[in-house]
């Protein structure tokens, strides 16, 4: 960079001293031509010595020259124009080629790109080894890096197991967990037992079963109601027998009732509502039954249309074929049956 430097301050300094000597001079332009010129003799020998320099360069000082950048060759160019422009001083070429050529190999050593062939081979020794050192501490250095990771996993996975093993094991839900009042969601509770068998589950029924008589619960009103007259029945005939031992039954069934409706079970034990209720629900099956029965006669109704549809239209399809095969007929000339009794020829 400091010969491309100094190369521009030639330069520089070459121009600045042709515009001053142009400027004192102040001649016309033919006149300054003329005495810018130089004899032919400066100029051959000139063209001598920098063929001379050329044809000395080694071979492979010119091998390791390398296709320059876009700001070299503007440079370069730049310089030949100005040289040209100047046109003082022929041999200022072959001193502008040599200093472009120091520039260019000063710049490919920076590069690196310089031609290994004008190395020694203690410099390529060198060269290889540091790339051995290099290589390897970048390898020692990814080693390290996996180990690293290693050893973080393993501690993770240890403080994790010891986590686990501080915490205490879960507890089996107890009567107070179960006491509790609140909403658990996402957990489902599933017993380990068997299922129990018809018998057992029968044995239980009749366990929750509260002074040994069955809720008057549902809403098959018909069932409800017979249960209900036959209780009123056997309170009679209970009665006729013996007056204390019906009112004590009596006193049991309302006490019963009351410990249901407690809990929550609605008693259906009025006779008068669960007529009334029956009446309802026999009445709303009847309306069901009549719109089903409307329905599946409308059905029927209009599939029998579509069978009359469809029938005409067979028998209109079969009238027209036999009229277009009588036409076809009477066309070729033949007399036929029909237009005879039409005619009353026959």
């Amino acid at each position: 960079m400091t010969l491309f430097i100094q190369t521009k301050f030639i330069l520089h300094g070459k121009l600045t001293g042709k515009t001053r000597g142009s400027e004192a001079a102040g001649t016309p332009k033919k006149k300054r031509k003329k005495a810018q010129r130089k004899p032919r003799a400066s100029e051959e020998a000139a063209s001598e010595l920098k063929a001379q320099a050329l044809g000395a360069k080694s071979p492979a000082a010119s091998g390791a020259r390398k296709p320059v950048t876009a700001k070299e060759e503007e440079a370069s160019s730049s310089a030949g124009a100005l040289a040209d422009g100047s046109g003082t001083e022929p041999d200022s070429f072959f001193a502008l080629d040599v200093l472009r050529q120091r520039l260019h190999e000063k710049i490919q050593e920076a590069r690196g790109q310089g031609s290994t062939k004008e190395l020694s081979p203690a410099t390529l020794e060198k060269r290889r080894r540091r790339k051995q050192e290099r290589d390897r501490k970048k390898r020692k250095r990814k080693e390290l890096r996996a180990k690293e990771k290693a050893a973080e996993t393993e501690k993770a996975a240890e403080t994790e197991e010891a986590a686990e093993a501080a915490q205490p094991p879960p507890e089996a839900p107890g009567e107070e967990a179960q006491g509790q009042t609140g909403l658990l969601f996402n957990k489902v509770e599933v017993s380990e037992d068997e299922p129990a068998s018809k018998a057992q589950r029968r044995k239980e029924k009749r366990q929750k079963l509260k002074g040994n008589l069955t809720p008057l619960t549902g809403r098959n009103y018909r069932q409800l109601l017979e249960r209900v007259r036959a209780r009123q029945d056997q309170l009679e005939e209970l009665r006729g027998r013996d007056e204390g031992q019906a009112r004590e039954l009596e006193a049991k069934m309302r006490w019963t009732n009351l410990l249901y409706k407690a809990e929550g079970v609605r008693i259906r034990d009025d006779e008068r509502l669960l007529q009334e209720a029956l009446k309802r629900k026999e009445q709303r099956r009847a309306q069901r039954q009549r719109g089903w029965e409307k329905r599946t006669a409308h059905v029927v109704e209009k599939m029998q249309r579509r069978q009359d549809r469809r029938r005409q239209n067979l028998r209109r399809k079969k009238a027209a074929k036999a009229e277009r095969r009588l036409e076809k007929a009477r066309r070729k000339g033949r007399i036929l049956p029909q237009d005879l009794e039409r005619a009353g020829l026959a």
